[in-house]
């Protein structure tokens, strides 16, 4: 967590009310025009994001290049509802809610990105949170630290082991054999993951913890 979220848990409120904000604003899907104010609502969110990435020491270009494989997903759901609707509005709407996901998500993240395991588990103990539920929590964002760290590491590998210009290009040229390596990964992923909660479950034991 950094130093500056030195209130956990009303950092993580008022992030959570500005997400509802983005990720509920009008889009044009009802037939209306999309409202000014939510293209402003959407533009001041992912500024704040990226801001939030900066201050994190992540350069607001790196921060969007992470954020880019998010693209393939939120076209994949705002353009057919964009086809969808009235003639005229159609790109409008496309658009409005390609940003309107792609806004909340990055929020979202730079959120993650700045409080950190510890800023999560810090804000639900000040917002009161049950003990057991709290133990819990901490328990799987811990976990899911240890996750992300080791796929970091293994795409770091695999990237070291075929340099070239990353996955998307290759799955243009190579879809089966790319979506195949991807398999892999996922697979050597849950066999690490097993591993290392079987070792925190003995570290567990060995503490004197009961057995989860």
């Amino acid at each position: 967590m950094l130093p500056i979220a030195k209130s956990p848990g009303l950092v993580l409120i008022l992030s959570l009310g500005a997400l509802l904000a983005a990720a509920t604003a009008p889009a044009g899907l009802g037939g209306q025009p999309v409202p000014t104010a939510s293209w402003i609502l959407w533009g001041s969110i992912l500024a704040l994001a990226l801001a939030v990435f900066r201050a994190a020491g992540i350069a607001p270009g790196h921060a969007l290049l992470r954020l880019a494989w998010l693209l393939p997903v939120i076209a994949l759901l705002a353009v057919p509802a964009g086809l969808l609707s009235a003639p005229g509005r159609r790109a409008a709407v496309t658009l409005a809610l390609a940003l309107r996901a792609f806004s909340s998500a990055s929020a979202a993240a730079a959120l993650a990105t700045w409080l950190g395991p510890a800023g999560w588990v810090e804000a639900a103990r000040r917002l009161h949170a049950p003990p057991r539920l709290l133990e819990v929590f901490g328990a799987a964002v811990a976990s899911l630290a240890v996750v992300l760290r080791q796929v970091s590491a293994m795409l770091r590998a695999r990237e070291a082991r075929r340099p070239g210009r990353g996955a998307w290009p290759r799955l243009l040229a190579s879809p089966r054999g790319t979506v195949r390596g991807f398999g892999r990964l996922v697979a050597a992923l849950l066999l690490r993951a097993l591993e290392r909660g079987e070792a925190l479950e003995r570290a567990r034991r060995a503490r004197g913890m009961p057995g989860s």
